[in-house]
This record gives C-alpha cells, structure tokens and sequence, in this order.
C-alpha cells in the first residue's frame, strides 16, 4: 500500500480542538473502515493522518492517494491525572460535534490526496 504524508489544520470556532479525530472515506473502490487514513488533532489546531495496513498489522504515515469524504468525531479526552469517576454511569461518551459530521454521504468536505506530500485545505467549523 502506498502512502503519502498527509497534513492539515482544524478550529472549531477558531480554537483548537484537541483531541477531535479526522478520517478520511475513499469515494471509490473497496473502504474497509478498519484502514481508513485518520489522525488526531494536536493542541495547535494541526493533525498527520495515518493508515492502519491488516495485511502487516501496522499503521503506516500518511494516506493512499485518492479523493476521499472527511468525517469528524471529537469525544471526551481522559488526561493523566483527571479522576477516575468510581461509579461510572455507563453511558457511551458524546460527540461535542453532536454527530453532524459523522455520515461521509452528507459530508461536505471533500478532499484530494495526490500523489506527493500533501497539505489539504484548513477547516474551520462555527
């Protein structure tokens, strides 16, 4: 599988949103959810996607070049040191996005991954 480096930037109302996953959906061919290119965003607004490779079980830098939909997930991050809540409610964690950027047929950002080191286009969501 040949991959590139891949980078960008993400705000959520021009802040950074740490911790908020990207990943890409190919919008062709074979998309097996488990190599779909991802990365997650740094406490400067920046994020490296890379893609989980089944057949050697390691996840490579960077993406396959293609066009691909971007979906988004930004849950809840536990830090070294935040309490440990004893009597956990057992509730699934909560997207802070509310779900909206979930779904790759409603995605409205599409991105180009060529066939080079590739810098996509900055996002920033009110």
């Amino acid at each position: 599988m040949k991959c590139v480096p891949v980078t960008g930037s993400l705000k959520v109302s021009n802040k950074a949103p740490e911790g908020l996953l990207v990943t890409l959906v190919p919008t062709s061919g074979s998309d097996d959810p488990s190599s779909r290119p991802s990365g997650i965003v740094d406490a400067d607004g920046t994020y490296k996607l890379s893609t989980y490779n089944a057949a050697s079980r390691t996840g490579i830098k960077g993406a396959p070049p293609g066009k691909y939909k971007v979906i988004l997930c930004w849950l809840p991050q536990r830090r070294p040191g935040d309490p440990v809540d004893p009597n956990p409610t057992g509730k699934p964690p909560v997207d802070k996005l509310g779900g909206r950027y979930l779904n790759p047929e409603r995605s409205t950002y599409e991105v180009t991954v060529k066939d080079e080191a590739t810098e996509l286009a900055p996002i920033n969501l009110r």
